[in-house]
């Protein structure tokens, strides 16, 4: 004779203490299923598969401009440049290695060896979707001769016209079902670019140089306008409280100083120039409430303390 077992009492399971050991089977499952996405979406640095890389933002490069000497881009026949070729293509092949694989890879998949430091990263060419101006040839024209700000796409603007052409080719050679190029596209790319003309670009160096030029050209200015202000230091009596009194930034002030011993400026273009923007130029606000007679004084003590260091 079997055990008679006791019916449970489904009622229970409204208390606390009868629900509560029931529900850890869901509470498991649960755990185990977040678990498993948590595992399923650890990158390849977090399994430790690979070095781990920190990549970075490419939105917040600064890219100077190259050094660039002056010189004339060759007109091109628009609409027969934009006729794929297997001479087009094999061109492009041959700029894509001199000028492409390090960021977008050997085959044109995105994975250069910089691919990994840049953040979006390079472009798979195999792929048809994401295209920023897109992937006609027109847009392809458009990306190589201004880039992609945000990104790691620099401009290809000093790339002769026909080259650009035939790396375009060659890149869209990588994906079947490219979208072609109207008539008007091309008639617009031509007018946008001046390409059936030809175009003489000026000769450029790095902004960083620029500065640096400037700031040897400005340097012998710099000397005399810290002269100047331990002149004005030396001020005393109502000369002294008056340019006090109206000044916030010596080196401005003494700046526009510099600048009077190199013109005929009378008092009143003096004024004129000063009331206009007194704080940009290193006043107070307050210098505008000056009397004529103080505007003539303070005018007469700047060309003085100017005209002690530059002999003028």
């Amino acid at each position: 004779m079997g055990t008679i077992k006791e019916e449970k009492d489904w009622r229970e399971l409204k208390k606390p203490e009868g629900w509560f050991g029931f529900s850890y089977v869901y509470f498991l499952v649960l755990f185990s299923a977040i678990g498993l996405m948590y595992m399923f979406n650890v990158t390849t640095i977090g399994k430790n598969a690979i070095d781990p890389v920190l990549p970075v933002d490419s939105a917040g490069f600064a890219r100077d401009i190259p050094y660039q000497s002056p010189r004339v881009l060759p007109p091109v026949d628009v609409m027969k440049a934009a006729v794929t070729t297997s001479d087009a293509v094999d061109r492009g092949r041959e700029l894509f290695k001199t000028n492409c694989v390090s960021c977008h890879g050997a085959t044109g998949e995105g994975d250069g060896p910089t691919a990994p430091t840049l953040n979006p990263r390079p472009r798979n060419f195999h792929s048809l979707a994401g295209w920023t101006n897109g992937s006609k040839i027109t847009q392809i024209y458009k990306t190589l001769q201004d880039g992609v700000p945000g990104t790691g796409m620099a401009s290809y603007n000093y790339m002769a016209p026909a080259d650009r052409f035939a790396l375009i080719h060659f890149v869209r050679s990588l994906a079947p079902g490219q979208p072609m190029d109207s008539t008007a596209d091309l008639k617009k790319l031509d007018e946008t670019y001046n390409l059936a003309k030809g175009m003489n670009i000026p000769g450029q160096i790095p902004v960083r140089s620029a500065l640096r030029i400037i700031e040897q050209e400005t340097a012998p200015e710099t000397t005399i306008v810290h002269a100047m202000i331990a002149d004005a230091d030396s001020l005393s009596g109502a000369d002294a409280d008056l340019l006090k009194r109206v000044t916030n930034d010596d080196s401005k002030v003494m700046a526009v100083a510099l600048k009077l011993q190199d013109s005929t400026n009378t008092a009143e273009e003096f004024m004129r120039h000063v009331t206009a923007s007194p704080v940009q130029e290193g006043f107070s606000a307050g210098v505008s409430r000056l009397s004529r007679e103080e505007w003539m004084e303070l005018f007469r003590v700047l060309r003085t303390v100017g005209r002690k260091e530059t002999g003028k």
